[in-house]
């Protein structure tokens, strides 16, 4: 999702500097559990579903609500 030139660009910051990118999660996936790749400019993560938790997930919950996947 990109959101250079959106209105709410402000809010999108917000979520992406909450959760914490710089700092990976651990990366534990089990066979056949969703992992999500999450990048947001230079920073990126992979997490398994299991992972996701705090501000983590409600950037990839507001990005998948965003999408009509949520």
């Amino acid at each position: 999702m990109d959101i250079v030139g959106r209105d709410d660009v402000a809010r999108w910051e917000e979520l992406v500097g909450q959760a914490g990118l710089g700092v990976a999660p651990p990366y534990r996936p089990r066979p056949g559990e969703v992992v999500y790749h999450i990048r947001a400019g230079e920073l990126a993560v992979q997490v398994a579903e299991r992972d996701l938790t705090g501000p983590l997930r409600e950037l990839v919950a507001a990005v998948l609500a965003e999408a009509g996947g949520g």
